[in-house]
Parts: C-alpha cells; structure tokens; sequence
C-alpha cells in the first residue's frame, strides 16, 4: 500500500493504491483509518470487489494540510485468495502541502539511458514519498546544459538520451514529485575555458582551479561574463522541463583571484549568484544550493533557495556532527528553510560481500540521526538505489533487509513532520537531561544527550502539540562513526524507564517505534519525583528509534 503521489498539493484528493497478489480474486473488504499524528481523522471500509493484480486505487477525499498515516485492514470474502493470512493489516503515509520544501524529501535520478521503466521509478518514490528529485549529470555539457541531439555523450563518457531525461521528468510530475536538474554554477569544459580565460578563476599562481583536468572553474561575481552565460543557460533547462535547478559547487576554493588579478570572496560571491538566479529564473523556480561541507551556511542559508542543502564530508565523521550541523543550520536560518544532508553511505560501495543485516542497520542508524536532529537525508534514488558517493552513477542497491524498516522510517518523516522539522521545533536536550539536569530521567540502559556509542542518545523537543522525546539505540555500536559499517553483534534495547515531570493537564502518553511507524497508546502512571510527581511509563524493547509524544490536552 501506498499513496498515489509522493506529495498531495490542498484541495487534491488524496488517493491510496492497493497491490494484489496475482491470484487474488474476489470480494477484499478495506478497513482504512487515517490518522494525523496519533488523533484518527478519517476511518471508512470500502469493498474491491475483483480485486486486480497490480494497482487498485481508493479515494480517501481531501485533507488539510499536514502529514498523515494510513492504516488499512483487509479482509478476503474469498477462499481463492492465497496469503499468508486472509486478514492482513498494512501502512503506509501521505503529506498534503504548499510546496515541496515544506518537506523536501530529496531523491535522485542519474541512469537516462536504460530499460527501467518510468512505472518501476514512480513505484520507488511513491512507496518513500520522495516529493523533489535530483537529476544528477543530465546535461551534454556543464557550460552548455540542455542536450542538442536525441543522443549524446556526457562529459564523463555515459551515453545518455534526452527522451528519456524527458520521460522521466514527466513521470515524476504525474505522481506530485518536482524534477530539479543538476547545475554546477561555475564548471565549464576545456575548450570553453580556453576560449573565454577572462572568465576563470585562478590561484596566486596564475593557475585556473579545476577538477580532475575536465571541469574548470569560472568566475560567478557579478559582472562576470561567465555569470551572465551560465544564467542563460539555467532559463534553457527550466524551458527545457525542469521545475528547479539544483546548484553545484566542488567545495573549493573559499576565495580566488579573477583574470584581472583581482581577489574574490566565494562566501560573498555565491549568496549573490543565488539571488540573481531566483531574479533570472522567477519565484516558481526551486533552486537548492550545495553549500560543501557546511560552507557557506553563513551567506547562502537566507539566500533565495528554497532549502539548504550540504554535502558531509571529513572532518564531519561522527554522529554527534550530524546532529550539530543539522542544530548549527537551523540556528542560523531561523528555522526558515528545511536542512537536508547528503551524506553519502561509502561502505556499500567498499564492503564486498557485506553482511546484509549490517548493512540495513548501519544504514537505518544513519538516517534515524539525521531525522531526530530536525533533517532530511539525500540518500535514495532511481528504483531502489542508494547514494554512495558524489558520482551518483556509482550508487548501490537497497540490500532486501533494509527496505521495509527504512521505509517505515520515511513513513514517519512524512506523517510526523510538525514533529521532526518543523520551523517551531525546539531542541531543549541539554536543558531538559543529563547532568544537573532531571526533568526527564531514563533507567534500564546507560543514556547521553548527544550519540554516544555504547549509550541511549536522547534527544528532546518541544512543539506546540506537545513534548517529544527520541530515543535511538547506540548501545551495540563500538565506533561512532557515522560512515563505517557497524558489523558489532547487534541488540535491541532493554524495557526503558521514563520519568517525565510535568505540570500540565494530561490525558494520553503515545510511543511510536521506528519498526512499526504507528503511535501506540502506552500506559503510564503518576510517581514520585524530584520534585512533586512525574509522568513514569515503559518503553519496550527496540531496535533504531522510539519516539515518545506527550500531547499538550491544551496549550498552557
């Protein structure tokens, strides 16, 4: 099960998508309950009769805007049904919103000239809701972007084809996804950079920047010819069909001189170049600028892009330099943008043979942080690949183990986003636990403020619907490296004792695990406290994530 687009707009009406087996025949009634955080808003059965294979489609009407889990119960009125069970129960998510980057869950594409057909790639991104996708190295040239023939040859020496960079462009449409087309802002080819020296950057040397003797940098300052140019050629891939652009640096140089002599600022020079690309480009154009390893968050996060983006590299190697840089950029945007990282999973690619559970939980471990912290993860793509590195076309395969709990996870971070990264999401960890701290108190396992390994990392946020805990599990992991495979021997959490204090009026206590993506109703009872009396509850054994959701009865 799942819905029809990878992100509903208001007013549409949200439509869920039922697989058949092929033998299944007969009359399938459909118990559906949707539910918006853990309040259900929308309970209905429907009847299938004949019950298709492949795609059966239900309208569920029109919601308001937010995210929302779909739980659907099916029962077969027929014996020619073959299951596991004639009663099965599946879930799924949906979002209703503005625009992408109220919640940009960022996907990928780079294989434009292969048998895999548009209907494999919309099944992907609608099972994980990827709702804005990169079209990774599109282009016939970085200096010359939109293809001149129906076939070329990329600067890298991929043959691709511009019907079906098309194709794909407009299958994403139909299912709500927004295709961006890859930009590198100030890359051009040899024979252009020879052609125009006028407009390169150079070092105190003289010596223009360039990447791996084929790429070669120009200057974007204003008033640069090459600005003007590459401008020119950002408006041809948005007549082209692209609905954004998605802007590129190599992370270097942070300043150089024009062909003048003079010097140049990049962290002045590319805020700028942004502004001058939404002028150019219009206000219904995304853009996503790559700030490279943070830099320049400072200039560019209040920029004219839609969200801020980084790509992570050394020195940010550990978990706990996820989580600072995701706090770091909201900090500085106030909250205004969305923060997604790429962060690249390296070992798939390194580790042959890989123990494939390792694999999956290293993986879930990775996107779990990012999550907690209030970010979204570039990391899946095509029809289930994940990013490896920088050159996309290098990525791997979603190894089996790791497909239903990661998708459970971006189930969660489609339903409950006004929980995870919401601009009104506030980090108080450090204020709530841990050291003269005792707000909220754990038993049962050692635990920490920031990821530790061998600890609990809990993680605390307020919101105006309620207070939120994260616990994700690190105690079986020796290393805290973010990109290492963690081939520890594995093991679930321990029962965990929460005591909360708290002074408001209270009804329900919700715990949601990663594994499951569904609020449950827990029990819980009134003890004694540091002060007074606190909210005390179990939260059972898990293996990545558990949230804990206290709703405000009110807001106080």
């Amino acid at each position: 099960m799942y819905p029809a687009k990878s992100q509903f707009r208001p007013g549409e009406r949200v439509h869920i998508l039922l697989e058949a087996p092929d033998n299944c025949r007969g009359d399938t009634l459909v118990d559906i309950r949707v539910f918006h955080h853990h309040c259900l808003a929308e309970a209905r059965t429907v009847s299938v009769k004949q019950m298709p294979a492949g795609a059966e489609g239900i309208d569920l009407g029109v919601f308001a805007p937010g995210g929302y889990r779909v739980v659907a119960h099916l029962e077969s009125g027929s014996q020619s049904i073959t299951l596991k069970s004639r009663s099965i129960t599946l879930r799924s998510a949906f979002d209703v919103r503005a625009h992408w980057r109220e919640a940009p869950r960022y996907g990928f594409l780079c294989d434009f000239q292969s048998a895999k057909s548009g209907g494999e790639i919309q099944r992907f991104f609608r099972k994980f809701h990827l709702n804005v996708v990169q079209f990774y190295d599109w282009m016939e040239r970085h200096d010359a972007l939109v293809p001149k023939t129906p076939e070329f040859t990329d600067p890298m020496g991929r043959r691709l084809s511009a019907e079906e960079i098309l194709s794909r462009i407009e299958a994403l449409r139909e299912i709500g996804s927004a295709p961006l087309g890859y930009a590198a802002v100030y890359a051009s080819l040899a024979d252009y950079a020879s052609a125009h020296p006028e407009e390169g950057l150079y070092d105190n040397q003289g010596v223009q920047y360039s990447l791996i003797d084929i790429f070669y940098l120009m200057d974007i300052s204003e008033g640069s010819p090459w600005r003007n140019h590459i401008l020119e050629e950002f408006a041809r891939a948005i007549e082209f069909g692209f609905e954004g652009l998605h802007l590129d640096q190599y992370g270097y140089p942070k300043s150089a001189r024009r062909s003048d002599g003079s010097a140049l600022w990049l962290d002045d020079a590319y805020p700028s170049f942004i502004d001058a690309c939404r002028r150019r480009l219009g206000d219904g154009v995304g853009l996503i600028f790559n700030a490279v390893s943070g830099y320049p968050v400072h200039s560019v996060g209040r920029s004219a892009q839609d969200a801020v983006y980084v790509e992570v590299w050394p020195p940010m190697v550990r978990y706990r330099h996820l989580s600072e840089l995701v706090a770091r950029i909201r900090a500085a945007v106030g909250g205004s943008k969305k923060v997604i990282l790429a962060a690249y999973f390296q070992p798939l690619r390194e580790t042959k043979d890989a123990d494939p559970d390792a694999v999956a939980r290293s993986t879930l471990l990775l996107s779990a942080v990012i999550f907690v912290s209030g970010g979204y993860h570039l990391l899946l793509g095509e029809s289930g690949g994940i990013l490896t590195e920088a050159y996309y076309p290098d990525y791997g395969p979603m190894v089996p183990a790791l497909a239903e709990p990661l998708r459970a996870m971006y189930d969660i971070l489609t339903a409950d986003a006004e929980l995870l990264s919401a601009a009104d999401v506030i980090d108080v960890t450090w204020s709530f636990a841990g050291g003269i701290n005792d707000q909220i108190l754990v038993d049962g396992a050692p635990s920490a403020v920031e990821p530790e390994a061998g600890k609990i990392w809990l993680h605390v946020t307020t919101t105006p619907h309620g207070l939120v805990l994260h616990l994700v599990n690190l105690l079986w992991i020796m290393r805290e490296e973010w990109n290492c495979l963690h081939t520890e021997p594995f093991r679930a959490t321990p029962p965990l004792a929460l005591t909360i204090e708290w002074n408001h009026p209270l009804e329900d206590v919700w715990v949601q695990r990663a594994e499951e993506a569904v609020w449950q109703k827990v029990k819980w009872s009134w003890q004694p406290h540091v002060r007074g009396r606190g909210i005390h509850l179990t939260v059972a054994p898990f293996d990545v994530w558990s949230m804990v959701f206290v709703p405000y009865q009110r807001r106080d």
